[in-house]
């Protein structure tokens, strides 16, 4: 279902090639890593990341997350996870992540990872 959502959102032009690639890898990782994930999170997390990397691959980078918003996301229980969750995709990326759109995607494994 998310690799078809990934075809979809690359047929439609949303997402390229490349970045359609690396979610099939980023998703057979989480299906893995994370099988205890609803599916909602699932389709809401893989969403998210090609977007993100879809946007850095095009040069529009996010501004950066709050420093007091960016402690909270350090102090979450599930950080050490979700820096590893992230350093793992960060091997097979297309695209390095600046430190902005790091921090939204750890906030947002963080927050999957809690609920």
């Amino acid at each position: 279902m998310l690799k078809m959502r990934m075809q979809i959102m690359e047929q439609g032009g949303v997402i390229s090639n490349k970045v359609a690639c690396f979610m099939n890898l980023v998703i057979d990782l989480m299906k893995e890593r994370f099988p205890e994930w609803s599916q909602e999170k699932e389709e809401m997390f893989t969403t998210h990341l090609a977007m993100a990397t879809e946007r850095i691959s095009k040069g529009d980078i996010v501004e950066t997350m709050d420093e007091t918003a960016w402690e909270d996301v350090k102090g979450c229980g599930g950080f050490p996870e979700a820096e590893s969750f992230f350093a793992k995709m960060m091997e097979i990326s297309p695209v390095d992540f600046p430190e902005s759109e790091k921090r939204f995607i750890l906030l947002h494994i963080c927050n999957m990872l809690e609920t």
